[in-house]
């Protein structure tokens, strides 16, 4: 029985040194007694972490997800997944509250895992907060069906959300995730396990799209733009420059696109490195009104 779900402010975090191990996107960390511990599954509603080999409930406020370099072999398909949103409003005084959020869905992994639990990071402004719950464990091959009922404090915006699924503690690839980035992940584990390659380069985790600019609707060019992007061990993008581009309109749309990209950051000798990558952007016209 999947217990109600808590929403939780996300704990702004620096670099958390772990023993490297195969594992995916981020691992959920807890602010225990002002040390930084990893969760290894939610059960009733709980955060249980492990304390010197045994697994014991947190009562910690404060969450994080930490970027770690390697990805496990695993991969679930999300083949139904609804997200709903939901608030009361007032006739009167068209005020708004008791915002509710739903994802109903069903999950098919192609190995077994136990320990599985759900992660939502929610963005609202400049605040980021999660929100967590525990799902059933998978067996290789058979879909398992779940309903999770969120009660926010704020507004969901429209894509504000992005989605993580964990299993024994480590964050598993999943089908929400853009094609190419699982295929960079996928092909980084088998690069890793067989000892090919010590060196990683940054992969784009999140990427907003630029703006088209106004001054070219008229003429419905598509802009290409590459750019050089220093990359930090958090994956943010410190700085980007222009290096090719077919009309100067589009430098600035696309310097302000990629200035908000998220990376897996690069990895070096199974440590997170800074690093310098091109980044090339493709500006659609927007589509004629019919």
């Amino acid at each position: 029985m999947l217990t109600p779900p808590k929403v939780v402010r996300l704990l702004a975090l620096s670099v958390l040194t772990i023993a490297p191990r195969a594992s995916a996107q981020n691992i959920f960390v807890v602010n225990e007694d002002g040390r930084l511990r990893m969760v290894r599954e939610i059960r009733n509603g709980f955060p249980e972490i492990d304390v010197d080999g045994k697994l014991q409930r947190s009562y910690g406020k404060r969450f994080g997800l930490v970027k770690t370099p390697v990805y496990l072999p695993g991969f679930i398909v999300l083949p139904k997944f609804i997200v709903r949103t939901y608030h009361l409003e007032m006739i009167d005084t068209a005020a708004r509250l008791n915002y509710e959020l739903e994802i109903h869905g069903t999950a098919k992994s192609d190995v077994a895992l136990k320990n599985c639990f759900f992660v939502l990071e929610l963005m609202s402004g400049q605040d980021v907060s999660v929100t967590f719950a525990d799902l059933p464990d998978l067996e290789a091959g058979k879909e398992e069906d779940f309903d999770l009922y969120f009660k926010l404090q704020i507004p969901l915006e429209e894509g504000r959300y992005v989605v993580h699924l964990f299993s024994d503690g480590v964050e598993l690839l999943h089908s929400r995730m853009p094609e190419s980035y699982v295929a960079a992940q996928k092909q980084k584990t088998d690069d890793f396990g067989s000892g090919k390659k010590t060196e990683f380069p940054a992969i784009p985790a999140r990427k907003v799209p630029a703006v088209y600019p106004a001054e070219l609707k008229a003429n419905g060019l598509e802009g290409q733009v590459k750019m050089s992007c220093r990359i930090n061990t958090r994956g943010e993008v410190v700085s980007a420059e222009v290096v090719e581009c077919n009309h100067p309109a589009f430098s600035e749309p696309a310097l302000a696109a990629v200035r908000q990209w998220k990376f897996d950051p690069a990895v070096k000798d199974r440590r997170l490195v800074e690093s310098t990558e091109i980044v090339s952007i493709r500006i659609k016209p927007p589509e004629p009104k019919r």
